[in-house]
């Protein structure tokens, strides 16, 4: 009788201690663990603006450069490789939005006012200084052929240098493409012009890219803002 008393009296207790922890999950006492988020790295932040950049999303880039390297204007290309490419990916977040990404509409506050011309300006000597440290890389060349297509004293350049990785096949952006298209159609060649837009749609996964550009911007006044 005292074995049925005892087994009776344990079974009684385990009701009430299934209550008391119902009750402390219901008042939020129960502990869970959750697994804690790892921050992004620097390298994987630049990584997710390079494919903002090629997705279009030129502001979307820029704010996660200037995220990570707030003076990304005065990188040194070369002196560092994630800061050339964090530099690679603001110049041309500046020269896919026809210059008008700046660090006020990224997200981060300046005192500088940068005219679009000024802004384009900047990105092509920032993007000439990676081509001299990477010479001869089809990849930079067709950045920088693409930035100098935006302005009219710099066209012929890139009319040269676009040609000639287009002639190789070595090209392997869209937006190069485009511009390129873009500057042969100004020129009258129509069928240059035709074959461009073809190789653009053939290689772009963004919609629009291919479309004739805006016109170049205008020549201004010299700028202080942008490097000798």
């Amino acid at each position: 009788m005292k074995k049925i008393a005892t087994l009776i009296a344990a079974l009684a207790i385990i009701p009430a201690f299934t209550a008391i922890t119902s009750d402390a999950e219901a008042c939020g006492m129960s502990v869970r663990l959750e697994p804690v988020k790892a921050k992004p790295s620097p390298v994987q932040e630049i990584a997710r603006a390079e494919k903002s950049l090629e997705s279009g999303s030129n502001t979307e880039a820029a704010k996660t450069v200037l995220a990570n390297f707030s003076g990304v204007r005065n990188a040194t290309a070369g002196a560092n490789p994630l800061e050339t490419r964090a530099l690679r990916v603001f110049a041309l977040a500046v020269v896919r939005s026809n210059g008008s990404v700046n660090e006020r509409n990224a997200g981060s506050w300046s005192q500088t006012e940068w005219t679009p011309t000024a802004n384009l300006e900047w990105a092509i000597q920032s993007l000439r200084e990676i081509d001299a440290k990477r010479p001869n890389d089809p990849t930079v060349q067709a950045d920088l052929g693409e930035a100098l297509a935006k302005l009219p004293r710099t066209q012929d350049e890139s009319l040269k240098l676009l040609g000639g990785l287009a002639q190789k096949d070595l090209m392997g952006s869209p937006f190069a493409y485009a511009a390129l298209a873009k500057i042969r159609g100004e020129k009258g060649d129509t069928a240059g012009q035709e074959a461009a837009i073809k190789r653009c749609e053939e290689m772009s996964k963004v919609p629009g890219v291919c479309k004739p550009a805006a016109p170049a911007a205008k020549p201004a006044a010299p700028v202080a803002n942008a490097r000798a």
